[in-house]
């Protein structure tokens, strides 16, 4: 390869590795998201990820960005209690979208097509399990006034 082939190259590739580190996301956004469970009755509630049993409540923790995916499901449960069921979904994070505006329309793209630009909704989850005997009771309430 002469002299000149290289420069080319050489410059080829720093332009793509330019505009692959341009996006706000892809470079600031990092490899790992926070589940956040601090905020519950009963607390030492059992958390789980997918079926995978993460820890006890209250509840704070970084996991892989790959783990959480869009459809994901949190649950919390306790002995006696009914199963307390969390959807994880993933919204455009605003400030990584302001920021790749003011940059330019390909960081917004790259941010986009490589799904760094979005968060799942996982920080801060309430809940209030429900003992199963209230349940039973309530529901048992229920159908009495559907029969009066």
């Amino acid at each position: 390869m002469n002299q000149k082939t290289k420069k080319i190259f050489t410059r080829l590739f720093a332009i793509s590795l330019m505009f692959t580190m341009v996006s706000c996301a892809t470079v600031f956004g990092g490899r790992k998201n926070t589940i956040k469970v601090e905020v519950g009755t009963p607390i030492r509630a059992q958390v789980f990820l997918d079926g995978q049993y993460l820890g006890e409540t209250p509840f704070k923790t970084r996991i892989s960005k790959y783990k959480i995916q869009e459809g994901s499901i949190i649950e919390i449960k306790k002995a006696g209690f009914e199963t307390f069921t969390y959807l994880v979904e993933r919204n455009p994070h605003l400030l990584y979208v302001a920021a790749n505006m003011v940059s330019g329309a390909l960081p917004l793209i790259i941010d986009v097509a490589d799904g760094n630009i979005y968060r799942p909704n996982t920080r801060n989850i309430e809940y209030h399990l429900v003992p199963l005997n209230d349940q039973t009771l309530q529901s048992e309430k229920n159908n009495e006034s559907q029969e009066n």
